[in-house]
């Protein structure tokens, strides 16, 4: 995610945690990620960077960031 600064352990920490999830998968298994995941990522990093305890973070990002299915438009490539 070039556009977030993140680490690629810190992107994939964030997936397992289902705090983001890629836009689009495509055939050969590339993650694509669209403006909402990029907004998600830094929303994250500006509340982990103010002391924010992770269980607080989960519980906006549930209210803030749920994902409409089938929303891929947009997507862009994450650095794999």
């Amino acid at each position: 995610m070039e556009c977030t600064g993140i680490t690629r352990q810190l992107l994939q920490n964030l997936v397992t945690m289902r705090l983001i999830e890629p836009a689009q998968v495509t055939e050969t298994g590339r993650y694509l990620y669209d403006q909402q995941t990029v907004t998600a990522v830094k929303a994250y990093l500006h509340w982990r960077d103010l002391g924010y305890p992770q269980a607080e973070i989960r519980r906006m990002f549930q209210h803030r960031f749920k994902r409409v299915s089938g929303d891929s438009e947009g997507a862009g490539e994450a650095d794999q």
